[in-house]
């Protein structure tokens, strides 16, 4: 299992790859390479689960300190996952030469643009997934509420990211037995694959409702995002302006540039009396605002698979979201999902004030526990692939509100 992102913890990507490693690894050996940063966290998790210990080893990757030390910014990220990816490959090969695997998994940074290490390696069938980042937005259509900014950094990043996309991920797609999709948008772009299906990278522990919240006079919407202009935080804010949200507040959680743009709008919009800016908050009040709002305002453009979506949905929390990328899906039967025709602030508006009507209800969907069945199912349809194919399916399977599974689930420990 490839997963650059691997341990138990409070970060999103590590936790959905330590979900992964631990739900492979109740019927199969499973061996593990992730970064140096996790190892405190996995080898304590390990102690304190010998039966896990037994079936789950863990080795911890990284590049030479001077490498590490030119790892700087968001740029760096990149790169540095890139040649991890190649540093990745090297150490499997040597893995795979002395104790065969049957199936090779990568499971996180989950894009579909950068290189995949584990599609190089020869012999194991490959297993995708989950995978984001084909999803789109119209941006002639969102340039008002993206400003200038915004709208030239997704210019940017829609022509930075297709060409390597039709590089290397169609190169992982083509390899792969199963590609795990984040979203329909992805199952799409790659559904000339051998088989792919769509299952999100959310995976979290059934999450404690809280009592009723206390009374209180005024409705409350949640945004919870890193203030960046595709995050919607300026259609949030004009949503706030509609009749429809007169006397609601919204409670903004997050940092980021867009900050300071959204503070004047709401000013020139006479709502700034009604949006209070947050800042970054710990993990556990942040589900408590959940649980307390009326809604959670979540007008993301092209989110891949937004967790806030599915925590504060799996609290009972609605979603309105827009017909965009993933949080439609996190949502699950919590989504309010408001088309981009018309007037789009007003629609947002519109559904947020019906969520009184209709409020949402908590559920388990998201919960770590179902990828045990998911996982055997995706290995024993890849152990059974030649070369990692089995010819083309022709409609990507979406998964219902509760995950349906294979019958010829592996009950044995495998090796993979």
């Amino acid at each position: 299992m490839s997963a650059y992102a691997c341990g138990p913890g409070d970060e999103p990507e590590a936790n959905a790859g330590w979900a992964f490693a631990v739900a492979a690894a109740a019927h199969h050996d499973v061996h593990v390479i992730t970064r140096e940063r996790f190892r405190s966290a996995v080898e304590r998790a390990l102690a304190a689960d010998p039966a896990l210990a037994r079936h789950l080893s863990v080795e911890h990757l990284e590049l030479s300190p001077r490498v590490v030390a030119l790892k700087r910014g968001a740029a760096g990220v990149y790169w540095y996952y890139v040649a991890w990816q190649r540093a990745f490959l090297r150490r499997a090969r040597e893995l795979h030469a002395r104790a065969p695997f049957e199936v090779v998994h990568h499971v996180t940074f989950a894009n579909d643009w950068l290189p995949c290490g584990a599609a190089g390696l020869d012999g194991p069938a490959l297993v995708w997934g989950p995978v984001g980042g084909a999803s789109s937005l119209p941006l002639r259509r969102l340039t008002r509420w993206l400003g200038v900014r915004g709208t030239l950094v997704e210019a940017v990043r829609i022509v930075a990211t297709g060409v390597p996309r039709a590089l290397w991920g169609d190169h992982a797609a083509r390899r792969a037995a199963v590609v795990v999709a984040q979203n329909d948008d992805v199952a799409q772009r790659f559904s000339g694959a051998a088989h792919v299906v769509v299952e999100p990278n959310a995976a979290f522990p059934r999450l404690p409702v809280p009592d009723g919240a206390a009374p209180r006079g005024q409705r409350v919407a949640v945004l919870a995002a890193r203030l960046l202009a595709w995050k919607g935080g300026r259609l949030a804010i004009a949503a706030m302006a509609r009749p429809a949200l007169a006397g609601w507040r919204l409670d903004v959680y997050g940092t980021g540039y867009e900050e300071r743009a959204l503070r004047r709008l709401a000013r020139r919009l006479g709502v700034a009396d009604r949006v209070r800016f947050l800042g970054h908050r710990r993990r556990e009040e942040v589900l408590r605002a959940f649980a307390s709002a009326d809604a959670l305002l979540f007008p993301s453009m092209h989110d891949q698979a937004g967790w806030v979506a599915a925590e504060a949905s799996a609290l009972g929390t609605p979603v309105v979201c827009l017909p965009l990328g993933g949080p439609p899906l996190l949502a699950a039967d919590n989504a309010r999902v408001v088309p981009l025709e018309g007037d789009l602030p007003a629609g947002l508006a519109a559904a947020v004030r019906a969520t009184l009507d209709e409020p949402g209800f908590p559920h388990d969907r998201w919960r770590a526990d179902r990828l045990v069945e998911l996982v055997d199912a995706w290995y024993a349809r890849a152990a059974r692939s030649v070369g990692g194919r089995e010819g083309p399916a022709p409609t990507p399977e979406v998964p219902a509100h509760v995950p349906g599974v294979g019958q010829d689930l592996a009950h044995e420990h495998g090796h993979g």
